[in-house]
């Protein structure tokens, strides 16, 4: 039987989801302490053990909610982005259009990457990873991103077919120059230049001959 034959055949791990406030205040706490932990010495220092001992709970606990250490940090990028969603909510997002509010946005993101370098490079490399049993969590960062970017262009309102395909480019291209700059294959300054050069998108006209010929400054669009 194949690799990929025997990965179809193996039923996916399902981490334990907690229900009561006891035990959200254990996820909670080892969520907190696994960032402290990786800001400090990225994954090296995360260690399975070492993290059940200074979260104080035990290692059946531990495993139970998060199987390995990619699920830890693929709980701490879904944290993150609801956290931000919920903060570009209630903020007046800082630009005078669509393009200028996304670009800034992203420019603090990776601002903010480049002060947590370990923690960053910890969930980039999550994030990346292509093994089936990541792939849903994967998708809920990828959607909850760019609900965010959403929500700091057009606030919530929905987005036009082209809009969201403007909108879908310029966070893969963000994706793509943070993942290079952390990589080392580009400077800091040359990710913030694709970034803001990707914003560009988001004014530019005629970019979809078989889509309706709307960018981000016209807010008539149709939702879809």
């Amino acid at each position: 039987m194949s690799t990929t034959e025997t990965e179809t055949l193996r039923a996916p791990i399902v981490p334990a989801i907690p229900s009561t406030p006891a035990q959200h205040g254990r996820y909670d706490r080892i969520l907190a302490t696994a960032t402290a932990m990786l800001t400090a010495g990225g994954e090296e220092l995360l260690q399975m053990k070492e993290l059940a001992q200074r979260a104080e709970v035990s290692l059946a606990t531990l495993y139970r909610y998060f199987p390995a250490k990619e699920y830890v940090l693929l709980a701490i990028a879904v944290s993150r982005y609801e956290n931000a969603l919920k903060r570009v909510s209630d903020e007046t997002p800082d630009g005078a259009t669509p393009q200028e509010r996304v670009t800034n946005h992203l420019l603090r993101e990776f601002r903010a990457g480049q002060r947590d370098q370990k923690l960053t490079t910890s969930i980039s490399r999550v994030l990346n990873d292509t093994r089936a049993d990541y792939r849903q969590v994967i998708l809920e960062v990828h959607d909850l991103h760019v609900k965010i970017l959403q929500q700091v262009a057009v606030g919530g309102r929905p987005l036009s077919h082209d809009e969201r395909r403007r909108l879908l480019i310029v966070h893969n291209v963000f994706r793509a120059a943070n993942h290079r700059w952390l990589a080392g294959v580009c400077s800091a300054a040359e990710a913030r230049f694709e970034i803001r050069m990707a914003g560009h998108l988001l004014s530019a006209p005629g970019l979809f001959p078989d889509a309706d010929d709307v960018s981000l400054s016209n807010g008539s669009a149709a939702p879809v």
